[in-house]
This record gives C-alpha cells, structure tokens and sequence, in this order.
C-alpha cells in the first residue's frame, strides 16, 4: 500500500551493517535519518508511532499484522517479567516457524492458518517442545492481542500438536553417581552439578544468578530470572553445599557460576563443563535437566511437603496463597531442602 506523502520513507543501507534500515523524514527539500534499525518490522513500527505523535494521523485502512503485533508484544513481554535470555531466544526461534503469518492482518489469521503451521512442523520431524513452544508464542500474543483489542479469540488452546515421544526419557542420577561427584569435588565445574542437585534449579538460571541475589547471612538463593512467573522464588541454601557457594562468592565475577577471567557462562560454555565432569564420574547419558528430575524424586522419596516441593522447583501452586513467600514459608522449603541428602 502506497504511504501518503510526508509520512517519510525507509530505505535499506548498502553494506554489512548491524542496523541496515533507516526512518527518514523530508526537511527543508532533504532527507534526514531519525532512527536505525535491524528490520524493517522494527523500521514500520516506528514509522506509524513517529506520525501518531507528531502528526496524530495513522494509514488509512491500515491492519496491524502478525509480525508488527509480535515486534510490540515482545519488548512489553520482557519489560513486565523479565524473562531468561534462554526463554528470548525461544520467543525468537518460535517466531521464525510464524514466517507465513508474518506479514497477514492479524485479523485475519484464524484457526486453519495456525494448524498449518503445527502440521508443518510436526511433517519436517521437529520435536513436540518446539510445536509446544510455537504454540506457546502464539497463546502469548493472542492475549495480547485481546487486551489491545485486535481481536476476541485465542485459537492456542485448540491447535493440535500431537503426543509428546521424548527421544531421552530423563532420568534422576544415583545416589552413587552423586557420591561419586562428592569425590571429585575439586574438578572443575563438579562444584557446579551439586549445586545444581541440592537446589533443583534449572541451568539457566543457574548462569544467570548474580552473586547480589545469594543471601549467605541468611542462607538462601533469590531467583530473579526464569522462564516461567512460577520459577521467580526463593530457595534456601543446603548445608553440604554451602561452602561450594561461598567459595564460588569469593571469586571475581559478578555471576555466581564464572570462568577463571569472571567472565559468565553462557550454556553452550558451560556444556563443556558439564560433559567433563559426567566423563569423570562415567554418567555421559545426563543432561542438566536430569539435576532437577533427580531433586524432584528424591524430595518424593522422603515425604516432602508438596507446596515446599513446588516451591524450591519453581512449579506453579495451583493457589494464590501459597504463591506469597513469607517466614513461615521459607522454614518450611528449609525443611524441605535439609531432605536431600
């Protein structure tokens, strides 16, 4: 659709350039660059809010697609609950499935346009956590798209995207794997696996832990960034693994989890690591995720409180009241925590 004159123009810049796409707007017969951008979707945005404030004019006719709901849900999606940098990524490669919807009128889209999608996915061989993640981003900008008032349905909850088949059952590590990392503490990233066991939480948020939200006064662990609002908790510091942490505060880094230069992990990094120590205790068939199926069975297996359990994993109560952390509560995930042994 032709744009009308003054509503200025975006060009793409020759060259390797980070941020190609450029918002000009004509002053005194010339054009003048007001803003860069890494794609034109950011660039469009931009254009329309430009003209809606220094204007109060919008397109006439003009249909807010897929895409440019997307390019504002997400920065309004990370201000609010600060998501992982794990769980960003995910948004963004949920997004690249989305390519046919890209550009349609939001409005448009119906039921048969997102199946096709979870249909063509599920045809290619992607795994049921990717169709899951898809649909996930597609539930989330629906809402959000309600609340704006672009539409009244949300087709996330009809989509069929088969039976989960997990090509790895996890699986928990035995108890004399876990001694066997006690004995080999002192190698490189071990410290790491059991303090992972003892607190049951996820790797990313492990990585991303800075050293400002461990309390060792009081002895707990403040999780400030998840990929889930349930996973935002507090999670008390066990007895055997707290020299490791104190240990790990003494080193230079802001982040708990650093290299020798205090440089943060990033999971690709700390892979490396990880593999190392499971060659050292003969465990090569563990992932990280393994550490929180392994907390999980071994709290079942002592009689652990159920809301203490959920709590220390970071999964969702079921009731309001149990979501509030008080000091009650943090003594009894203590409890709770004290279990594993």
């Amino acid at each position: 659709m032709r744009k009308p004159n003054g509503y200025g123009s975006i060009k793409k810049l020759s060259g390797n350039r980070r941020r190609p796409f450029v918002f000009c707007v004509s002053e005194d017969g010339r054009q003048k660059p007001v803003e860069y951008f890494t794609n034109q979707v950011d660039a469009e945005i931009y254009q329309a809010d430009y003209n809606k404030i220094h204007y109060h004019r919008s397109l006439p006719g003009h249909k807010v697609t897929f895409a440019e709901l997307y390019h504002r849900w997400l920065p309004a999606h990370i201000e609010h609950y600060n998501p992982s940098t794990s769980a960003i990524n995910s948004y963004h490669n949920a997004y690249r499935h989305c390519q046919t919807l890209h550009y349609m009128p939001y409005s448009d889209i119906k039921y048969q346009h997102l199946q096709m999608i979870m249909d063509g996915m599920r045809k290619s061989g992607l795994s049921y956590s990717s169709c899951k993640k898809v649909r996930s981003l597609i539930s989330l900008i629906s809402k959000y798209a309600i609340k704006l008032e672009y539409t009244n349905k949300n087709y996330a909850t009809l989509l069929n995207i088969g039976r989960n088949k997990p090509a790895r059952p996890h699986k928990p590590f035995t108890r004399q794997k876990i001694n066997r990392l006690w004995q080999h503490v002192d190698i490189p990233g071990v410290d790491t696996i059991l303090i992972l066991l003892y607190t049951g939480m996820r790797c990313g948020e492990l990585l991303a832990l800075e050293k400002q939200y461990v309390n060792l006064r009081q002895r707990y662990i403040r999780i400030v960034k998840s990929k889930t609002k349930s996973g935002l908790r507090i999670i008390p510091i066990h007895d055997r693994i707290l020299p490791l942490i104190e240990k790990r505060m003494a080193m230079s880094g802001s982040t708990l989890i650093s290299d020798p230069d205090g440089q943060p992990y990033n999971y690709s990094r700390y892979c490396t690591l990880w593999n190392n120590a499971m060659q050292v205790i003969h465990a090569d068939n563990h992932t990280t995720h393994d550490c929180r199926h392994t907390v999980a069975t071994l709290l079942d297996n002592a009689g652990a409180n159920e809301n203490a359990k959920r709590r220390i994993l970071g999964h969702a109560t079921g009731d309001v009241t149990d979501r509030v952390y008080t000091h009650k509560g943090l003594r009894q995930l203590r409890k709770a925590i004290t279990l594993l042994k």
